[in-house]
């Protein structure tokens, strides 16, 4: 038969565990927020799929130009 003891260990367990993936996961954050770009205003665009695809060209254009630079090579764009 289950006591109130055994609830408040699975509690406290719980709890526990909580906090330290609270903790993790601030401390994850606090160290990839610099990387993280800047949101863009609310409804700049309504159709969030070009919006999606606007920021994957970016990201590609970005890739591209990096990367040849780096290895003086031309990749297609």
């Amino acid at each position: 038969m289950p006591t109130d003891a055994s609830a408040r260990r699975v509690l406290s367990f719980t709890m526990g565990i909580a906090a330290i993936f609270d903790l993790t996961g601030a401390v994850i954050y606090r160290a990839i927020r610099p990387r993280i770009p800047e949101c863009p205003p609310p409804m700049a665009d309504a159709d969030p799929f070009r919006s999606a695809m606007r920021t994957i060209m970016s990201a590609h254009r970005d890739a591209v130009v990096r990367t040849s630079k780096e290895s003086r090579a031309s990749l297609a764009a």
